[in-house]
């Protein structure tokens, strides 16, 4: 009568030291899910990580925008602008000094990355693309201050009929009304362009031409910068005002690296920093 308890004993017993194995279909679920995890995590941070880039930037002598003191940096208003935003955008600059008409070629052909304060146009649109506006820009015509009231009072045109010689920067785009006139051969012998603004001050010191188109912020900083002899004066004509972009090599820059500054320069805007660099060189204006 004692067999039956004693039989349930050692069942108990043998079964207490028997070690339960570890679900085999759990632990693969387990070790799976981690791996997925794991891969997610990664792809979320190569996604959040832009790709790195390194950018050719032309400029020309164009103070207060771009320019280079003797054994100094490239530095100026653009300068400052393009590399807050390349800044944010993850991108390295490599400035290449060039004459504007030149660095629109090297564009076109892939050979030059960027170029800033450009003109957005359905010629440049077929090797470039453009950034989002990031400034504007105005050119006026200055002359000799002892002829301002010669010339004043005139139109482009008014001024063209009065014999006025105007000099032009080659490659620079002036807004429709001069367009017409460059495109009018009647006007050719007046209309003298140099590859430089600064030689235009030049041709007027030596009477080569009566009057320039510039921006007034560089007028005023290649004025003030050099003793000329001869002072300079804005005629009350707004020739031309409008938006100018960053303009990328359609051959050499992808729409990623674009979209990338656009966002920066919305950035730059929203936390005042688009301003404070404006702000710095207004005396100039």
């Amino acid at each position: 009568m004692y067999r039956a308890p004693l039989i349930m004993a050692l069942a108990l017993l043998l079964a207490a030291c028997q070690s339960p194995e570890p679900p085999a279909a759990e632990s693969g679920t387990e070790t799976t899910r981690q791996q997925a995890t794991a891969e997610t995590e990664q792809s979320t941070q190569a996604e959040a990580a832009p790709e790195p880039c390194r950018l050719t930037v032309g400029w020309d002598p164009w103070e207060p925008y771009h320019y280079q003191p003797v054994g100094d940096r490239v530095q100026g208003l653009d300068v400052d602008l393009i590399g807050a935003m390349a800044e944010r955008a993850g991108c390295e600059l490599e400035w290449e000094q060039g004459s504007w008409a030149s660095m629109l070629q090297l564009v076109r052909s892939g050979d030059l990355d960027l170029l800033p304060g450009a003109t957005r146009t359905p010629e440049r649109e077929a090797f470039a693309h453009f950034s989002q506006p990031y400034r504007r820009e105005s050119f006026r015509i200055h002359v000799r201050a002892d002829e301002a009231e010669k010339w004043s009072g005139m139109s482009l045109t008014e001024l063209l009929e009065n014999d006025f010689r105007l000099g032009l920067t080659r490659g620079y785009i002036y807004g429709e009304a001069v367009e017409r006139v460059l495109d009018d051969p009647g006007w050719a012998d007046q209309l003298v362009e140099v590859p430089v603004g600064e030689l235009n001050f030049l041709n007027l010191m030596d009477f080569r031409i009566d009057g320039f188109l510039e921006d007034p912020f560089v007028a005023a900083s290649i004025d003030h910068r050099r003793d000329w002899g001869v002072t300079f004066e804005a005629l009350p004509l707004d020739v031309y005002s409008g938006d100018v972009h960053l303009m990328f090599s359609q051959s050499g820059v992808d729409m990623a690296t674009i979209e990338r500054f656009d966002r920066a320069l919305s950035e730059l805007r929203e936390n005042g920093e688009h301003q404070r660099i404006l702000d710095r060189y207004r005396q100039t204006d």
